[in-house]
Protein backbone atom coordinates (compact mmCIF):
# COMPACT_ATOMS: atom_id res chain seq x y z
CA UNK A 1 0.00 0.00 0.00
CA UNK A 2 3.15 2.39 0.68
CA UNK A 3 4.76 0.91 -2.17
CA UNK A 4 2.20 2.05 -4.59
CA UNK A 5 2.45 6.00 -3.49
CA UNK A 6 5.83 5.71 -3.12
CA UNK A 7 7.66 3.55 -6.60
CA UNK A 8 10.90 5.77 -5.86
CA UNK A 9 11.35 5.44 -2.13
CA UNK A 10 15.04 3.67 -1.93
CA UNK A 11 14.32 3.08 1.89
CA UNK A 12 10.86 1.40 1.43
CA UNK A 13 12.65 -0.77 -1.66
CA UNK A 14 15.47 -1.46 1.00
CA UNK A 15 12.79 -2.46 3.49
CA UNK A 16 11.23 -4.84 1.60
CA UNK A 17 14.31 -6.49 0.59
CA UNK A 18 15.77 -6.78 4.58
CA UNK A 19 12.37 -8.60 5.20
CA UNK A 20 11.88 -10.69 2.13
CA UNK A 21 15.95 -12.37 3.36
CA UNK A 22 14.83 -11.99 6.82
CA UNK A 23 11.56 -14.29 6.07
CA UNK A 24 13.61 -16.22 4.14
CA UNK A 25 16.35 -17.03 6.89
CA UNK A 26 13.91 -17.88 9.31
CA UNK A 27 12.32 -20.24 6.91
CA UNK A 28 16.05 -22.09 5.78
CA UNK A 29 16.93 -22.13 9.55
CA UNK A 30 13.64 -23.77 10.56
CA UNK A 31 13.89 -26.79 7.59
CA UNK A 32 17.27 -27.50 8.21
CA UNK A 33 18.81 -25.75 11.06
CA UNK A 34 22.37 -23.87 11.19
CA UNK A 35 23.86 -25.95 8.70
CA UNK A 36 21.20 -24.80 5.81
CA UNK A 37 21.34 -21.22 6.78
CA UNK A 38 25.21 -21.30 6.26
CA UNK A 39 25.45 -23.22 2.97
CA UNK A 40 22.35 -21.00 1.22
CA UNK A 41 22.80 -17.18 2.68
CA UNK A 42 25.66 -16.44 0.24
CA UNK A 43 23.76 -17.31 -2.71
CA UNK A 44 20.28 -16.00 -1.12
CA UNK A 45 21.67 -12.48 -0.65
CA UNK A 46 22.75 -12.60 -4.16
CA UNK A 47 19.40 -10.45 -4.69
CA UNK A 48 20.14 -7.44 -2.36
CA UNK A 49 22.72 -7.06 -5.37
CA UNK A 50 19.58 -5.71 -7.59
CA UNK A 51 18.04 -3.16 -4.94
CA UNK A 52 19.01 0.23 -5.96
CA UNK A 53 21.06 1.89 -3.84
CA UNK A 54 20.33 4.50 -1.34
CA UNK A 55 19.82 7.83 -2.94
CA UNK A 56 22.10 10.10 -0.92
CA UNK A 57 24.80 7.43 -1.36
CA UNK A 58 24.22 7.39 -5.34
CA UNK A 59 23.73 11.05 -5.98
CA UNK A 60 27.21 11.79 -4.24
CA UNK A 61 29.10 8.55 -6.04
CA UNK A 62 27.88 9.12 -9.49
CA UNK A 63 28.68 12.90 -9.35
CA UNK A 64 31.78 12.85 -7.93
CA UNK A 65 32.72 9.80 -11.07
CA UNK A 66 31.20 12.02 -13.49
CA UNK A 67 33.18 15.42 -12.38
CA UNK A 68 36.43 13.19 -12.40
CA UNK A 69 35.68 11.55 -15.37
CA UNK A 70 35.37 14.86 -17.13
CA UNK A 71 38.32 16.69 -15.96
CA UNK A 72 40.78 13.45 -16.92
CA UNK A 73 39.27 13.05 -20.46
CA UNK A 74 39.31 17.06 -20.70
CA UNK A 75 42.82 17.26 -19.34
CA UNK A 76 43.39 14.00 -21.87
CA UNK A 77 41.90 15.34 -24.98
CA UNK A 78 44.51 18.46 -24.57
CA UNK A 79 47.60 16.48 -23.97
CA UNK A 80 46.16 15.02 -27.47
CA UNK A 81 46.06 18.58 -28.97
CA UNK A 82 42.45 19.21 -29.18
CA UNK A 83 40.73 22.41 -27.80
CA UNK A 84 38.46 21.21 -24.53
CA UNK A 85 37.14 22.85 -21.64
CA UNK A 86 35.09 21.24 -19.04
CA UNK A 87 31.76 22.54 -17.72
CA UNK A 88 30.38 20.96 -14.91
CA UNK A 89 29.85 17.36 -16.65
CA UNK A 90 30.26 18.47 -20.00
CA UNK A 91 33.23 18.77 -21.99
CA UNK A 92 33.13 21.56 -24.68
CA UNK A 93 35.36 20.71 -27.99
CA UNK A 94 35.14 23.33 -31.05
CA UNK A 95 31.56 22.90 -32.91
CA UNK A 96 30.27 20.22 -30.57
CA UNK A 97 30.21 18.97 -26.91
CA UNK A 98 30.20 15.68 -24.83
CA UNK A 99 27.81 15.19 -21.86
CA UNK A 100 29.25 12.84 -19.16
CA UNK A 101 25.98 10.93 -17.93
CA UNK A 102 25.50 8.59 -15.48
CA UNK A 103 25.57 5.86 -17.93
CA UNK A 104 29.15 7.48 -18.62
CA UNK A 105 30.26 7.91 -14.56
CA UNK A 106 30.70 3.85 -14.38
CA UNK A 107 28.44 3.66 -11.62
CA UNK A 108 26.50 1.02 -13.35
CA UNK A 109 29.33 -1.01 -14.47
CA UNK A 110 30.22 -0.50 -10.59
CA UNK A 111 26.91 -2.02 -9.43
CA UNK A 112 27.01 -4.94 -12.38
CA UNK A 113 30.41 -5.94 -11.27
CA UNK A 114 30.55 -5.90 -8.04
CA UNK A 115 27.43 -8.43 -8.25
CA UNK A 116 29.68 -10.38 -10.48
CA UNK A 117 32.40 -9.99 -7.92
CA UNK A 118 30.51 -11.68 -5.34
CA UNK A 119 29.08 -14.60 -7.38
CA UNK A 120 32.10 -15.60 -8.80
CA UNK A 121 33.35 -15.21 -4.72
CA UNK A 122 30.87 -17.91 -4.18
CA UNK A 123 31.26 -20.02 -6.78
CA UNK A 124 35.44 -20.53 -5.70
CA UNK A 125 34.82 -19.96 -2.42
CA UNK A 126 36.63 -16.97 -1.11
CA UNK A 127 37.37 -16.17 2.05
CA UNK A 128 36.02 -12.85 3.19
CA UNK A 129 39.26 -10.57 2.61
CA UNK A 130 39.28 -12.64 -1.09
CA UNK A 131 35.42 -11.17 -1.60
CA UNK A 132 36.62 -7.69 -0.61
CA UNK A 133 39.38 -7.65 -2.72
CA UNK A 134 37.50 -8.97 -5.43
CA UNK A 135 34.60 -5.77 -5.17
CA UNK A 136 37.65 -3.16 -5.09
CA UNK A 137 39.30 -5.19 -8.42
CA UNK A 138 35.83 -5.07 -9.87
CA UNK A 139 34.95 -1.28 -8.80
CA UNK A 140 38.36 -0.19 -10.39
CA UNK A 141 37.66 -2.13 -13.16
CA UNK A 142 34.40 -1.09 -13.99
CA UNK A 143 35.56 3.00 -13.96
CA UNK A 144 38.61 2.42 -15.77
CA UNK A 145 36.92 0.72 -19.04
CA UNK A 146 34.08 3.82 -18.26
CA UNK A 147 36.71 6.33 -18.42
CA UNK A 148 38.31 4.66 -21.29
CA UNK A 149 35.29 4.61 -23.20
CA UNK A 150 34.23 8.37 -22.43
CA UNK A 151 37.80 9.07 -23.48
CA UNK A 152 37.45 7.17 -27.17
CA UNK A 153 34.04 8.72 -27.73
CA UNK A 154 35.16 11.96 -27.42
CA UNK A 155 38.25 11.82 -29.33
CA UNK A 156 36.10 9.93 -31.66
CA UNK A 157 33.94 13.52 -31.79
CA UNK A 158 37.05 15.59 -31.85
CA UNK A 159 38.09 14.23 -34.86
CA UNK A 160 35.25 13.01 -36.75
CA UNK A 161 32.76 14.77 -35.16
CA UNK A 162 29.25 13.90 -33.06
CA UNK A 163 27.57 11.49 -35.63
CA UNK A 164 30.75 9.83 -35.77
CA UNK A 165 30.65 9.51 -31.48
CA UNK A 166 26.69 8.58 -31.99
CA UNK A 167 27.14 5.93 -34.29
CA UNK A 168 29.82 4.09 -31.59
CA UNK A 169 28.07 4.96 -28.32
CA UNK A 170 26.19 2.08 -27.79
CA UNK A 171 28.76 -0.41 -29.39
CA UNK A 172 31.30 1.05 -26.65
CA UNK A 173 29.05 0.77 -23.86
CA UNK A 174 28.81 -2.79 -24.23
CA UNK A 175 31.83 -3.25 -24.68
CA UNK A 176 32.83 -2.08 -21.81
CA UNK A 177 29.90 -4.42 -20.10
CA UNK A 178 32.32 -7.15 -21.62
CA UNK A 179 35.52 -6.28 -20.48
CA UNK A 180 34.24 -5.35 -17.41
CA UNK A 181 32.83 -8.74 -16.93
CA UNK A 182 35.51 -10.97 -18.43
CA UNK A 183 38.56 -8.86 -16.58
CA UNK A 184 36.46 -9.57 -12.62
CA UNK A 185 35.97 -13.24 -14.29
CA UNK A 186 39.51 -13.76 -15.23
CA UNK A 187 40.75 -11.85 -11.87
CA UNK A 188 38.98 -13.86 -9.71
CA UNK A 189 39.75 -17.22 -11.52
CA UNK A 190 43.89 -16.33 -11.60
CA UNK A 191 43.67 -15.33 -7.53
CA UNK A 192 40.56 -18.38 -6.95
CA UNK A 193 41.44 -20.07 -3.74
CA UNK A 194 43.81 -23.36 -4.88
CA UNK A 195 43.42 -25.49 -1.73
CA UNK A 196 41.73 -28.99 -2.15
CA UNK A 197 38.89 -30.23 -0.59
CA UNK A 198 39.37 -33.13 0.94
CA UNK A 199 37.26 -36.01 0.27
CA UNK A 200 34.51 -36.62 2.71
CA UNK A 201 31.45 -39.44 3.09
CA UNK A 202 28.04 -38.18 2.43
CA UNK A 203 26.48 -36.44 5.26
CA UNK A 204 22.60 -38.15 5.75
CA UNK A 205 20.32 -35.52 6.97
CA UNK A 206 17.24 -35.33 8.20
CA UNK A 207 14.28 -34.69 5.98
CA UNK A 208 13.27 -30.84 5.93
CA UNK A 209 11.03 -29.39 8.53
CA UNK A 210 8.06 -27.70 6.39
CA UNK A 211 5.75 -25.44 7.89
CA UNK A 212 2.31 -26.63 9.45
CA UNK A 213 -0.51 -26.53 6.66
CA UNK A 214 -2.09 -24.00 8.67
CA UNK A 215 1.09 -21.93 8.44
CA UNK A 216 1.11 -22.53 4.61
CA UNK A 217 -3.03 -21.36 4.39
CA UNK A 218 -2.28 -18.20 6.71
CA UNK A 219 0.89 -17.41 4.69
CA UNK A 220 -1.19 -17.73 1.38
CA UNK A 221 -3.88 -15.95 2.38
CA UNK A 222 -1.77 -12.55 3.53
CA UNK A 223 0.41 -13.11 0.21
CA UNK A 224 -3.11 -13.08 -2.57
CA UNK A 225 -5.32 -10.69 -0.33
CA UNK A 226 -2.14 -7.88 -0.38
CA UNK A 227 -2.80 -7.07 -4.15
CA UNK A 228 -6.95 -6.78 -4.02
CA UNK A 229 -6.93 -4.95 -0.92
CA UNK A 230 -4.16 -2.31 -2.23
CA UNK A 231 -5.99 -2.19 -5.18
CA UNK A 232 -9.51 -1.75 -3.35
CA UNK A 233 -7.56 1.43 -0.91
CA UNK A 234 -6.79 3.09 -4.01
CA UNK A 235 -9.80 3.13 -6.28
CA UNK A 236 -12.01 4.34 -2.99
CA UNK A 237 -9.52 7.17 -1.14
CA UNK A 238 -7.67 8.34 -4.36
CA UNK A 239 -8.22 12.01 -4.80
CA UNK A 240 -11.25 12.59 -7.22
CA UNK A 241 -9.78 14.81 -10.25
CA UNK A 242 -13.12 14.94 -12.36
CA UNK A 243 -14.35 18.26 -11.96
CA UNK A 244 -10.24 19.67 -12.00
CA UNK A 245 -8.60 21.28 -14.99
CA UNK A 246 -6.32 20.08 -17.68
CA UNK A 247 -4.17 21.94 -19.77
CA UNK A 248 -1.74 21.83 -23.05
CA UNK A 249 0.61 24.29 -24.46
CA UNK A 250 0.23 25.82 -27.54
CA UNK A 251 3.56 26.75 -29.00
CA UNK A 252 2.32 27.51 -32.87
CA UNK A 253 0.11 30.48 -30.80
CA UNK A 254 2.63 32.02 -28.66
CA UNK A 255 5.62 31.53 -30.49
CA UNK A 256 5.21 31.00 -34.42
CA UNK A 257 9.45 30.68 -34.73
CA UNK A 258 9.50 28.17 -32.15
CA UNK A 259 10.95 24.69 -33.62
CA UNK A 260 8.98 21.84 -31.51
CA UNK A 261 11.30 19.27 -30.78
CA UNK A 262 11.71 15.80 -28.90
CA UNK A 263 13.63 15.92 -25.74
CA UNK A 264 16.53 13.11 -25.76
CA UNK A 265 16.48 10.19 -25.82
CA UNK A 266 18.47 9.69 -22.72
CA UNK A 267 16.20 12.15 -20.73
CA UNK A 268 13.16 10.06 -21.27
CA UNK A 269 15.35 7.04 -19.52
CA UNK A 270 16.32 8.91 -16.76
CA UNK A 271 12.34 10.85 -16.38
CA UNK A 272 10.06 7.95 -17.74
CA UNK A 273 8.08 10.58 -19.16
CA UNK A 274 5.30 9.27 -21.08
CA UNK A 275 5.29 11.93 -23.57
CA UNK A 276 7.71 15.25 -23.92
CA UNK A 277 8.42 18.87 -25.94
CA UNK A 278 11.62 20.77 -26.15
CA UNK A 279 11.65 23.87 -27.74
CA UNK A 280 14.31 26.64 -28.25
CA UNK A 281 13.63 30.40 -30.17
CA UNK A 282 13.94 33.72 -30.33
CA UNK A 283 11.44 36.41 -29.78
CA UNK A 284 11.11 39.47 -31.97
CA UNK A 285 13.23 41.47 -29.11
CA UNK A 286 15.76 39.45 -29.28
CA UNK A 287 15.46 37.19 -25.67
CA UNK A 288 15.99 33.53 -26.14
CA UNK A 289 13.78 31.10 -25.04
CA UNK A 290 14.34 27.25 -24.10
CA UNK A 291 11.47 25.11 -23.05
CA UNK A 292 10.40 21.48 -21.80
CA UNK A 293 7.16 20.30 -21.35
CA UNK A 294 6.78 16.57 -19.95
CA UNK A 295 4.06 14.46 -19.26
CA UNK A 296 3.21 11.30 -17.26
CA UNK A 297 0.07 8.98 -17.69
CA UNK A 298 0.91 6.25 -14.74
CA UNK A 299 1.33 7.77 -11.36
CA UNK A 300 4.01 4.96 -10.93
CA UNK A 301 6.15 6.42 -13.68
CA UNK A 302 6.19 9.90 -12.60
CA UNK A 303 6.80 8.68 -8.94
CA UNK A 304 10.02 7.27 -10.55
CA UNK A 305 11.19 10.19 -12.13
CA UNK A 306 11.46 12.03 -9.21
CA UNK A 307 12.92 15.23 -9.00
CA UNK A 308 14.70 16.66 -11.78
CA UNK A 309 15.30 20.88 -10.67
CA UNK A 310 17.22 23.40 -12.21
CA UNK A 311 19.25 24.05 -8.90
CA UNK A 312 20.44 20.44 -9.15
CA UNK A 313 20.41 20.09 -13.34
CA UNK A 314 22.05 23.36 -14.27
CA UNK A 315 25.37 23.59 -12.11
CA UNK A 316 26.08 20.34 -13.37
CA UNK A 317 26.55 21.48 -16.76
CA UNK A 318 28.46 24.68 -15.81
CA UNK A 319 25.83 26.92 -14.99
CA UNK A 320 26.04 28.81 -11.37
CA UNK A 321 22.62 29.65 -9.33
CA UNK A 322 22.68 33.08 -8.23
CA UNK A 323 19.20 33.33 -6.35
CA UNK A 324 15.92 31.79 -6.14
CA UNK A 325 13.16 34.46 -6.36
CA UNK A 326 9.52 34.81 -5.46
CA UNK A 327 7.14 31.88 -7.35
CA UNK A 328 5.27 32.91 -9.77
CA UNK A 329 1.43 32.13 -9.72
CA UNK A 330 -0.32 31.61 -12.88
CA UNK A 331 -4.24 31.70 -12.58
CA UNK A 332 -6.72 31.12 -15.76
CA UNK A 333 -10.39 30.16 -14.51
CA UNK A 334 -9.73 26.96 -12.50
CA UNK A 335 -6.68 26.24 -13.19
CA UNK A 336 -3.14 27.16 -11.40
CA UNK A 337 0.08 26.81 -12.12
CA UNK A 338 2.97 27.65 -9.53
CA UNK A 339 6.85 28.18 -10.99
CA UNK A 340 9.51 28.34 -8.73
CA UNK A 341 12.25 31.13 -10.00
CA UNK A 342 16.40 31.42 -10.47
CA UNK A 343 18.47 33.03 -11.72
CA UNK A 344 21.43 31.22 -13.05
CA UNK A 345 25.13 32.73 -14.65
CA UNK A 346 27.86 30.90 -16.77
CA UNK A 347 30.24 33.76 -17.43
CA UNK A 348 28.53 37.22 -18.19
CA UNK A 349 25.67 35.52 -18.94
CA UNK A 350 22.60 34.73 -17.27
CA UNK A 351 19.36 33.18 -17.62
CA UNK A 352 15.97 33.39 -15.98
CA UNK A 353 14.69 29.83 -15.23
CA UNK A 354 10.88 29.21 -14.18
CA UNK A 355 10.18 25.71 -12.93
CA UNK A 356 6.37 23.88 -12.73
CA UNK A 357 5.55 20.70 -11.76
CA UNK A 358 1.30 19.91 -11.89
CA UNK A 359 -1.49 17.37 -11.41
CA UNK A 360 -4.60 17.44 -11.34
CA UNK A 361 -4.46 16.68 -7.09
CA UNK A 362 -2.84 20.24 -6.68
CA UNK A 363 0.13 18.40 -4.65
CA UNK A 364 2.37 21.36 -3.62
CA UNK A 365 5.57 21.14 -5.70
CA UNK A 366 6.64 24.30 -5.37
CA UNK A 367 7.23 24.11 -1.79
CA UNK A 368 9.86 21.75 -2.07
CA UNK A 369 12.61 19.76 -3.48
CA UNK A 370 11.37 16.20 -3.31
CA UNK A 371 9.37 14.79 -0.50
CA UNK A 372 9.90 14.48 3.20
CA UNK A 373 9.56 10.90 4.63
CA UNK A 374 6.15 12.02 6.56
CA UNK A 375 4.56 13.22 3.04
CA UNK A 376 5.23 9.82 1.35
CA UNK A 377 3.71 8.28 4.31
CA UNK A 378 0.69 10.88 4.03
CA UNK A 379 0.61 10.35 0.18
CA UNK A 380 -0.10 6.62 0.63
CA UNK A 381 -2.98 7.44 3.56
CA UNK A 382 -4.55 9.46 0.66
CA UNK A 383 -3.66 7.00 -1.86
CA UNK A 384 -2.39 9.86 -3.92
CA UNK A 385 0.04 8.12 -6.90
CA UNK A 386 0.75 11.71 -8.88
CA UNK A 387 -1.73 10.25 -12.00
CA UNK A 388 -1.61 13.00 -14.64
CA UNK A 389 1.58 14.67 -13.61
CA UNK A 390 3.05 17.85 -16.10
CA UNK A 391 5.98 19.32 -15.73
CA UNK A 392 6.74 23.17 -17.15
CA UNK A 393 10.24 24.43 -17.32
CA UNK A 394 11.07 27.61 -19.26
CA UNK A 395 14.43 29.57 -19.92
CA UNK A 396 15.08 32.71 -20.49
CA UNK A 397 17.87 34.88 -21.85
CA UNK A 398 19.18 38.21 -22.39
CA UNK A 399 17.15 40.01 -20.08
CA UNK A 400 18.07 42.63 -17.30
CA UNK A 401 16.31 41.62 -14.52
CA UNK A 402 14.10 38.50 -13.43
CA UNK A 403 11.08 40.93 -12.95
CA UNK A 404 11.49 41.85 -16.53
CA UNK A 405 11.96 37.80 -17.04
CA UNK A 406 8.70 37.62 -15.09
CA UNK A 407 6.48 39.92 -17.44
CA UNK A 408 7.51 38.41 -20.67
CA UNK A 409 6.87 34.67 -19.12
CA UNK A 410 3.49 36.05 -17.36
CA UNK A 411 2.74 37.13 -21.20
CA UNK A 412 3.80 33.99 -22.94
CA UNK A 413 1.95 31.34 -20.39
CA UNK A 414 -1.17 33.89 -21.48
CA UNK A 415 -0.47 32.90 -24.57
CA UNK A 416 0.13 29.80 -24.62
CA UNK A 417 -1.78 27.69 -21.38
CA UNK A 418 -4.40 26.11 -23.13
CA UNK A 419 -7.45 24.78 -20.50
CA UNK A 420 -8.94 21.78 -21.08
CA UNK A 421 -12.04 20.62 -19.68
CA UNK A 422 -12.11 17.82 -16.73
CA UNK A 423 -10.79 14.47 -17.90
CA UNK A 424 -9.29 15.46 -21.06
CA UNK A 425 -5.89 14.12 -21.92
CA UNK A 426 -3.32 17.02 -22.52
CA UNK A 427 -1.88 16.06 -25.44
Amino acid sequence: MIFAANADWRLLAWTEAMLALAASVLLLVRWGGWPWLKHFLPALALFLFAVPWPSYLEINLVDTLMTGVATIVTEALNLLGYDAVRQGHIIQLPGSYVSVEEACSGVRSIQSTIMAGWLVGEWWRYRPLGRAGLFVWACLMAMLFNLLRTLALAWIDASSGPDAMEHWHDTAGYLVFALSFVTVLGGAWYARPRLLTPKTKPIALPPPNWLSARSVIILLVLLLGAWPFCVAWYAVREPQVSDKSNWRLDLVKAAPTAKMEKPLASLRQALFYTDGLQSGWKDPQGHDWSLYNLQWDSGRAAQLGGVHSPETCLPAVGWAQLAQGENLDWKRGNLELIFNTYEFAHGSTHLFVFYCQWDPAGYDYYEKNGRFRADRLIDAWRADRKQGKQLLEIAVGHTPTLADATALVQKFLDASIVELPPGTLNR
